[in-house]
């Protein structure tokens, strides 16, 4: 009896060294940059109020701070500590107008340090477009065609920061 607890405990030890984790950990991140939840999530709402074509307010409280940084080899989701704040909005159907006031505010975040990250993807829709800043934090759009017909558009913006630790 007690070599199969032995046993047991053995597969328990080994079965635990199979998870295989990748990213940053909590004490990476405060070494690195210091960054923190509790500083980037005001600057993530920050920059989407920025970007969205029309004026909100976003409070830095309703930033998604559930999605890490880490990845593990049994798990198909991220993990943290640390975690990547970010917000989004949909739009359906967005107008023309609409579309070229957020390209014009995505543009204009050039002006705050933010650069194009060219698409490696040819055929992408122009409306798709990804800047990031030297510190990591990133705004984009991405337009894509849903429905039986593909008829309805749905129009997303985004605003994320590089990890940052609890």
């Amino acid at each position: 009896m007690r070599s199969i607890a032995v046993l047991a405990f053995s597969l328990v030890l080994t079965g635990c060294a199979l998870v295989d984790e990748h990213g940053p950990t909590n004490e990476d991140i405060m070494r690195r940059s210091g960054l923190t939840v509790a500083k980037s999530t005001p600057i993530v709402a920050d920059n989407f109020e920025l970007i969205w074509p029309e004026g909100l307010s976003v409070d830095p409280a309703m930033v998604d701070t559930s999605t890490g940084c880490r990845s593990r080899m049994d798990s198909i989701t991220m993990d943290g500590p640390p975690w990547r704040p970010s917000y989004q909005r949909e739009q359906i159907n967005p107008t023309q107008e609409f579309l070229d006031r957020a390209m014009a505010n995505l543009e204009a975040m050039t002006a705050r340090g933010f650069t194009l990250v060219p698409s490696q993807n040819p055929g992408q829709d122009p409306v798709s477009r990804y800047y990031r800043d030297a510190r990591g934090f990133s705004v984009s759009s991405s337009r894509s065609r849903v429905g039986p017909d593909k008829q309805q558009v749905r129009f997303t913006m985004a605003s994320t920061s590089p990890c940052a630790a609890e």
